[in-house]
């Protein structure tokens, strides 16, 4: 009997740590999405778009500073807690107005309990036509009990960042239900 009781025990610890760290995020929130946290300023946020942003840096750094550009609506306690984490070079502007600095923005967040997909806009670094200067990197990530968020891939899109940032998006919809087309037959 006392088996029973420390199951369920971890069962509700895990459960309230889970929601504690932001189980069903979309930033920028989507229409008829009323589940979704979507504010940039949540608990937790910052450790999935740290992990993000390291990733795109590991993959193709940046020599000296960069700018960060959260998502509209995080607040500068939000960038005050995020850019000690990313170093020394990790910039930011209070009016969000970009620099002649390059710049690292974070333009969309979807977390799914364990996993999560950030779309990250950074000067290209691929080839790609002439007149793109910067380029979508989607990185996804995921979330290991003890060691926090970890990127799984990396992906450097070579479309323009309008139809990147479109063709991630359509990648990250959960797919329909039966009630919602296919009758599943």
């Amino acid at each position: 009997m006392m088996m029973s009781y420390r199951r369920g025990a971890a069962l509700l610890l895990m459960t309230a740590w889970l929601s504690a760290c932001s189980a069903y995020v979309n930033i920028p929130a989507q229409p008829g999405d009323h589940l979704a946290r979507s504010n940039p300023n949540d608990a937790g946020i910052d450790e999935v778009v740290m992990a993000a942003i390291r990733a795109v840096l590991d993959d193709k750094p940046i020599d000296g500073q960069y700018q960060v550009v959260l998502p509209a609506g995080a607040d500068p306690l939000t960038y005050a807690k995020l850019l000690p984490k990313l170093g020394e070079d990790a910039m930011w502007s209070s009016d969000n107005s970009t620099t002649n600095l390059p710049v690292l923005e974070v333009t969309s967040i979807r977390v799914r309990t364990m996993e999560a997909a950030v779309d990250v806009i950074r000067p290209r670094v691929d080839e790609m036509p002439a007149e793109e200067t910067r380029q979508l990197v989607t990185v996804e990530l995921r979330r290991y009990i003890g060691a926090g968020w970890m990127a799984n891939r990396v992906l450097r899109w070579r479309a323009s960042v309008p139809d990147a940032q479109r063709m991630s998006l359509q990648t990250a919809m959960p797919p329909e239900s039966p009630s919602q087309g296919d009758s599943g037959k």
